[in-house]
């Protein structure tokens, strides 16, 4: 009965693992990349408070 317990389970491991290897590989290759930071968060919140806001030209004539 061991023995037959020892072979059930080197067969379910022989089937189970490429399988579980697969799912690994394909879960860590469709993951999404990092984003990219070119610097500090602190320094990008200090240059939006002294950058000028672009002012685009208004019309009067779109108004109701």
């Amino acid at each position: 009965m061991i023995r037959r317990l020892r072979r059930r389970h080197r067969l379910t491991w022989a089937v189970l693992f490429p399988i579980l290897a697969i799912l690994l590989a394909v879960a860590l290759l469709s993951r999404p990349a990092p984003p990219l930071m070119d610097e500090a968060p602190v320094a990008r919140e200090s240059q939006a408070e002294t950058a000028t806001p672009s002012q685009s030209p208004t019309r009067a004539e779109d108004g109701p």
